[in-house]
């Protein structure tokens, strides 16, 4: 088993089951740069055994690719609070040169703020720009335009003035010319395990009866 390098979080950006996406600007130290998580979607994919990973960072106008030494980990908890909200399984994606690199889903050696990649998890690499399905995933590593909708500018002129003066009937979507750089994974379930049930209340163990989802969250790391 061959390892690389110890990689330290620096973003992180959290999702409770699934149909949760985050918001930009959410760890304001890294706000806009490339370790900058911009959103982290989770969802039933095409088929219905599969869930679809989307994880985005700000682009902006350029044309400019991923961070080779920004690692983007996706982590899983699939046994929910029988050992507490820890990652089970992780799926992690590294660019290097012109092609996305993506290792698991496998147990991590360690789990909290610091990883390692084991090499002997790659699963697939792809082009940057392009998609490719392997043994059941489908992986896709390129830029996309920002799907994020908010009028920033006017929502600045309401919070620096009188919250009376509201957004209106319309609003002007900031985010219309700017891209993100998206990775994408649909993956059978079979290769992230069972799903656990809702927990309503941790001591009590009690469940809501909503459908079992994976407790996800999405990390980027910086070599340590």
């Amino acid at each position: 088993m061959k390892k690389i390098a110890l990689w330290s979080s620096i973003a992180v950006c959290a999702a409770a089951g699934i149909f949760i996406a985050a918001d930009h600007l959410d760890a304001p130290a890294v706000g806009m740069t490339t370790s900058d998580i911009a959103d982290f979607y989770a969802f039933e994919g095409a088929n219905a055994a599969s869930t679809t990973f989307v994880v985005t960072l700000p682009a902006g106008t350029s044309s400019a690719q991923f961070d080779e030494n920004v690692l983007i980990e996706i982590n899983i908890d699939n046994t929910g609070a029988a050992d507490g909200v820890v990652e089970d399984l992780v799926l992690q994606a590294l660019r290097q040169g012109d092609d996305m690199f993506f290792f698991g889903p496998y147990k991590p050696g360690q789990t909290g703020l610091n990883s390692t990649i084991d090499t002997d998890e790659f699963a697939a690499s792809v082009k940057i720009g392009e998609s490719k399905t392997i043994g059941g995933v489908s992986y896709f590593a390129g830029q996309r335009q920002d799907a994020f909708f908010f009028d920033f500018e006017q929502f600045n002129t309401v919070v620096g003035t009188a919250p009376a003066e509201g957004f209106g009937s319309t609003g002007n979507n900031f985010f219309t010319p700017l891209n993100v750089n998206a990775i994408v994974i649909e993956i059978p379930n079979t290769l992230l395990g069972t799903a656990p049930p809702h927990i309503v209340d941790q001591l009590l163990q009690t469940t809501t009866g909503l459908p079992a989802a994976y407790n996800v969250w999405v990390e980027t790391k910086k070599r340590g």
